[in-house]
């Protein structure tokens, strides 16, 4: 007696003429980037690093206080959200008066050559 997911996969291959492919293991999917990705995030970290030895940041400092920072940064999204909402609204329509029906019309445009 055979297993019935071996048999599908014999099938499968029968088929096609190729097994399927194994699942990738959790590292490589996590780590596994491109070579131009590996650059991107290199010069996504010289960049950054830029800005904290322009701002002479010192972790070992008495005065860092991350806790401090942490709160400080939440509230200042929490208004940043306040203002979104407030304010927000009404550049959103006026783009959106014009962007959408161009959008609109570009996918029945292009929709012959979409899969």
């Amino acid at each position: 007696m055979t297993d019935p997911a071996l048999e599908t996969i014999g099938e499968t291959a029968a088929k096609t003429g190729k097994l399927p492919s194994a699942k990738r293991h959790i590292l490589l999917r996590l780590l596994g980037i491109s070579w131009w990705g590996w650059i991107k995030l290199a010069l996504l970290c010289v960049l950054v690093g830029f800005f904290v030895m322009a701002s002479e940041f010192d972790p070992a400092s008495p005065d860092v206080n991350v806790m401090g920072a942490m709160q400080t940064f939440l509230q200042s999204l929490a208004g940043l959200a306040s203002w979104t909402a407030r304010n927000f609204w009404k550049p959103a329509l006026a783009g959106a008066t014009f962007v959408l029906p161009l959008w609109l019309l570009w996918r029945l445009v292009s929709l012959p050559f979409r899969k």
